[in-house]
């Protein structure tokens, strides 16, 4: 069967592709797809606005907006520089001499695998609250993506864990208590937590007796990156905790 299907696919590629006509001049094309009452590819006139195309899909009444993402193909190729940058320190992590630190490297290092960069960029599509904050409704371009998905139910723990955690999402709880279904391994930091919220804001918290920050609690949909401890890095990439998070913001949300 996937061999015949294979073929199929070789046959198809070999025909002449019709090319598409144009677009006309000041028109942009945007895709949209998930909870939208109309999905596809939406044209908008020169200087039309992300909250147009959102008008013009009509998102659900069951969207989830705050982890809706906007995906532009110039973020995305710094996205592909910040990602070859993690790998890069993650690959020197095998030959660490604390053990914990190796496992923790190859955990990070098999979720960077499972996550492209996207080009996500911060924004929260709320349309009706994009048209009286034009700073937060950006001009519409050639090419951009947008993700709208229903409300997750889940909260993500990675990073410094004896194994990554899916765990149900409990409203107003602190992201520190999340920690006591998934436990975090000898290569956390005991300082500091990362809250990824799905609307893309990264929050660094004190979570130690000298620096702890008040309760943070975690939106549906987001993830919490435990770091691997500043010590075990700070020779081989000081930034990295913080690099990294930053680009677990840039990924869709789990619907």
């Amino acid at each position: 069967m996937f061999r015949s299907a294979a073929a199929l696919v070789f046959l198809v590629s070999g025909l002449p592709v019709k090319a598409e006509p144009p677009l006309p001049a000041g028109i942009s094309e945007v895709a949209v797809v998930g909870a939208v009452q109309s999905p596809g590819v939406v044209q908008v006139k020169q200087g039309g606005r992300i909250s147009d195309v959102l008008n013009a899909v009509r998102p659900d009444a069951a969207a989830y907006l705050l982890g809706g993402s906007l995906q532009r193909e110039h973020e995305r190729q710094d996205q592909v520089r910040q990602r070859a940058g993690l790998l890069h320190t993650l690959g020197q992590l095998p030959q660490h001499e604390d053990l914990d630190v190796r496992a923790a490297g190859d955990l990070l290092h098999d979720w960077l695998d499972a996550h492209p960069a996207t080009g996500r960029v911060r924004l929260v599509l709320d349309r009706r609250l994009m048209q009286v904050q034009p700073l937060n409704n950006p001009i519409a371009r050639q090419g951009d993506s947008i993700i709208i998905p229903l409300r997750p139910q889940t909260v993500h723990v990675i990073g410094a864990v004896t194994q990554p955690c899916e765990l149900p999402h409990q409203p107003l709880q602190d992201a520190k208590t999340y920690l006591a279904h998934c436990p975090t391994s000898g290569a956390a930091d005991p300082d500091t937590l990362y809250v990824v919220q799905p609307d893309g804001l990264v929050q660094a918290l004190g979570v130690a007796a000298w620096n702890r920050a008040d309760p943070q609690a975690v939106a549906a949909g987001g993830t919490i990156y435990v770091p691997i401890r500043e010590s075990a890095l700070k020779r081989i990439d000081a930034s990295f905790n913080e690099d990294f998070a930053s680009f677990v913001a840039t990924q869709p949300v789990d619907p």
